[in-house]
């Protein structure tokens, strides 16, 4: 079975394109995987996903190998085994933050500062029992959990960035998730792909004087992402209305696939 053709685009949040031309005879839907940093992780948007539609992963890894491939069901829900898979890497250098359910528009390019060098713990809870008569303890506790109580400091270049990362939180109006999703090039060893969650304290450290730099500090956690098969499409259907009537779409596209992933479309309603 055919592997998926991926195609990196860092021009704006840094995603990779899983798409399958080939699948296995029957096929209804599949559900795509990502291997990367010897973790398997469900694509979001990749849960039940209809046989020639794209899904674009987000939350891929930089400058860390990144394999894909998926698992084919046919229209009653039975497996039909899994695809080839294929490897590629975001070549991409710099910090990228943005909230898991909307990456297209609640992103921000950060730099990570030096006071985001603190220990990294890895806890595991539990208690030592003793048992009356054995010469030693035993442990009864959980296996070995994320980072904790990481301490995070991050920097914004300008103050849309610094607003875009108030807003992944959420706002007055707007609720939002309260997970970010942290990905960097940077020589630091969190995780490659870190879901984290944590309050964040804002200092300004120039624009009083007419700069634009704003400092984000906290102490954060690593958590579990956001269930996968949540996503906010980046192309949508008032954006394919907004380039023109099904006559112009007809004319544009060869096929309704193509059609799905013209990106470059994405936003243009507004």
């Amino acid at each position: 079975m055919a592997a998926p053709s991926l195609s990196v685009d860092v021009s704006g949040n840094p995603f990779v394109e899983v798409f399958f031309s080939s699948v296995a005879p029957g096929t209804s839907s599949l559900k795509i995987y990502r291997l990367s940093e010897d973790r398997q992780w469900v694509v979001r948007g990749g849960i039940g996903i209809a046989t020639g539609v794209a899904a674009l992963d987000f939350e891929a890894p930089f400058q860390t190998p990144a394999t894909y491939r998926a698992e084919q069901f046919d229209a009653l829900g039975n497996s039909l085994g899994f695809t080839d898979s294929a490897t590629t890497s975001v070549d991409y250098a710099g910090t990228v933050v943005h909230n898991p359910l909307v990456p297209a528009s609640l992103w921000a390019s950060m730099h990570i500062t030096g006071d985001s060098v603190a220990p990294l713990v890895r806890p595991t809870d539990g208690e030592m029992v003793y048992v009356e008569g054995a010469p030693v303890g035993k442990w009864i506790g959980t296996r070995r959990q994320g980072l904790r109580d990481v301490e995070v400091s991050l920097e914004t270049q300008t103050l849309a960035d610094a607003n875009r990362v108030q807003a992944m939180l959420g706002t007055y109006e707007t609720q939002q998730v309260g997970v970010l999703c942290i990905r960097t090039s940077a020589r630091i060893r969190w995780p490659r792909t870190f879901f984290a969650r944590g309050d964040l304290s804002e200092k300004e450290l120039n624009v009083r004087f007419g700069g634009e730099l704003v400092r984000f500090d906290s102490r954060m956690d690593e958590v579990e992402p956001p269930f996968p098969g949540l996503v906010t499409p980046l192309l949508t259907y008032d954006d394919l209305d907004a380039f023109g009537n099904y006559t112009a779409q007809d004319a544009g596209w060869l096929t309704y696939t193509d059609r799905d992933r013209a990106y470059e479309l994405a936003g243009l309603s507004g």
